[in-house]
């Protein structure tokens, strides 16, 4: 793992990288309250070929399978049209979010990754889903004017920028950890960190909470907020005194449940978790708890193949596995195969309409609160995509969907 950069002390504040960035400084504050979604690394989030930051560029270790390169990745203008051939590991949704808060109708909205943390395994696909317009997946590399925050050996990588009805697709092969940004957006606080393989406590790299900048070459850190102050604040004197009022790159990726042995253990973390860790945000999550504590985290679903199955609360399959015990609190899936077939978990489980299946939680080792129904643990399963998919049906023999009343289906569609 490459080492964190060199000190950055507070006088460093007092210059401005309008010096060195390739592009003149505009005061800040005007432009982003004109809507425009401004990223101060615009100018340098480019891979160039003559890259001068000292960094040697070396091949990745990477496959180009199924015609996923390794630095630009596979765009899918019309992710309906994704090649059956290629089924992802993991999706990761891109959002803009307005915070509900009647008490503060100006609050700036929140663009983020969601889930904001993964832990997959080498090899692995990720697909990147845009769930609103103008958003790129860039890795922090030198390349890129940025800390080397990906392992060794792994290239500059980035998406195009990405619009509603497209997708990207990342194969995710050197173990290590990977932060990442949204180039339109990484002035405004949307990161993301992937961390691959199992990861042990010693191989945690040391950038993973080091977040000041370098003078040689100018590398520039996850932006804080005192540095985007500083910014906004020398762009004009009618700027003094100005407080930067969204998220920044720092604070999400020093939040608690991004540290790469949490991610690890949980598996995913959501966004929502990491905004309430954040201080000057954790009373400003969007208002969904009300809705939250009444909608069903099991419903039922009229299938074409089985009939009514249980579902969860996005109508996605959910499934039983043979090799755990009816009844017993506890789970035989775990690791590997936690990611193929990631566990239903909720707080408190809340049944839907039509399921006469009794329903409970029990504690997995992660900390999580797994659900139970008719006394079987209950797992969605990675390849499936939309609600109405079963790819796992009857998979090697041992998974299979359940009906309202808990009660495994075992057959397929072939039967």
């Amino acid at each position: 793992m490459r080492s964190p950069e060199a000190e950055r002390t507070d006088e460093s504040f007092d210059k401005s990288i309008a010096g060195w960035i390739d592009f003149e400084r505009r005061p800040l504050l005007k432009t982003l309250g004109a809507g425009v979604a401004l990223s101060l690394s615009s100018g340098l989030a480019t891979a160039r070929d003559d890259d001068d930051s000292g960094t040697e560029e070396t091949d990745t270790t990477g496959s180009d399978a199924a015609g996923i390169d390794p630095q630009y990745g596979l765009a899918v203008p019309d992710v309906e049209e994704l090649p059956e051939t290629l089924d992802p590991d993991h999706e990761v949704r891109l959002h803009t979010v307005e915070p509900d808060d009647p008490e503060n109708p100006d609050r700036p909205p929140f663009f983020h990754f969601d889930p904001i943390g993964i832990h997959v395994s080498g090899g692995d696909v990720v697909q990147f889903t845009p769930e609103s317009p103008d958003h790129t997946v860039t890795a922090y590399h030198p390349a890129q004017g940025f800390q080397q925050r990906v392992p060794d050996g792994v290239p500059p990588f980035s998406s195009p920028v990405l619009n509603l009805g497209s997708a990207w697709l990342y194969e995710f092969t050197e173990p290590g950890v990977y932060d990442v940004y949204c180039g339109p957006h990484h002035v405004l606080g949307m990161s993301m960190r992937i961390v691959v393989g199992d990861l042990a406590e010693e191989d945690v790299p040391e950038y993973e909470d080091t977040f000041e900048g370098s003078d040689e070459p100018p590398l520039l850190a996850p932006f804080s907020k005192a540095f985007l102050e500083h910014e906004l604040n020398a762009t004009t004197e009618g700027n003094e005194d100005c407080e930067w009022a969204w998220l920044t790159p720092q604070e999400i990726l020093d939040a608690p449940t991004l540290d790469p042995m949490t991610i690890r253990d949980r598996g995913t973390v959501p966004f929502e978790d990491v905004l309430a860790e954040i201080d000057r945000f954790a009373d400003e999550l969007p208002d969904h708890d009300e809705a939250d504590e009444t909608a069903p985290t099991v419903q039922v679903r009229d299938h074409a193949e089985y009939g009514e199955i249980l579902v969860d609360a996005d109508e996605m399959t959910l499934y039983m596995f043979d090799q755990d015990t009816q009844g017993a609190p506890e789970t035989a899936c775990d690791g590997d195969c936690a990611d193929a077939w990631p566990p239903l978990t909720a707080d408190t489980a809340v049944a839907g309409d039509d399921v006469t299946a009794e329903l409970d939680t029990f504690e997995r080792a992660t900390g999580e609160m797994q659900v139970i129904a008719n006394g079987w643990p209950l797992y969605g399963f990675a390849q499936d995509d939309a609600p109405g998919d079963a790819r796992g049906q009857g998979s090697n023999d041992i998974w299979w969907v359940l009906g309202p009343d808990g009660t495994p289906i075992r057959s397929d569609a072939s039967d």
